[in-house]
């Protein structure tokens, strides 16, 4: 249900739809529009707020081991395609190790697949969506979406400190009166 419920917000998001076509278009290796953006829709549409309301950007993620061609030069790729003003922030999950530790505190391995990066995040966020080859919305959601959609942010200890959780946490308690956030331990 809740599957059906995010695709259908997913497609009255015409931003969203470009970016992953364009994503496509430019030939982004295995990737995903996730997180944060596509967490504040769903928070947003329950509390009956614009469904970009308060997003900075969204998170596009791939895999690319290569690495030919640079995050920078995708996101200048994809940038210079949309026609809208939302900011794409492009991340080569095949590279997040060699800086975690600077951002985050802590030392990951490197990821095998795109889907790792997606699998370490706090469960209400750890949500992607990509396009198949016919234009259908495909979803990745390690967690599943009731987190998400009960506004409920746990912790998750994979790649992260309890630090940086608080901060994060704190944020979007902010922005979110009815958010609930269990506590690190």
């Amino acid at each position: 249900m809740n599957k059906q419920k995010l695709k259908h917000l997913i497609q009255q998001v015409p931003e969203l739809i470009e970016t992953a076509e364009v994503c496509q278009e430019v030939g982004l290796p295995n990737f995903y529009i996730a997180g944060g953006a596509i967490t504040q829709i769903i928070w947003n549409s329950i509390d009956s707020k614009p469904f970009l309301a308060q997003v900075k950007d969204f998170d596009v993620v791939y895999f690319d081991r290569s690495n030919y061609i640079t995050e920078d030069e995708f996101k200048n790729r994809i940038g210079s395609r949309l026609s809208h003003s939302v900011d794409v922030d492009v991340k080569n999950q095949a590279l997040i190790h060699e800086r975690y530790s600077k951002k985050f505190g802590c030392s990951i391995q490197a990821y095998e697949r795109v889907e790792q990066g997606i699998d370490s995040w706090l469960s209400a966020f750890a949500i992607g969506f990509t396009l198949d080859r016919l234009g259908n919305i495909k979803l990745f959601a390690p967690y599943g979406l009731d987190d998400a959609f009960n506004m409920l942010i746990k912790p998750n200890k994979k790649a992260m400190t309890e630090a940086n959780y608080n901060k994060m946490t704190d944020g979007y308690k902010a922005r979110w009166q009815r958010v609930q956030v269990l506590p690190w331990s």
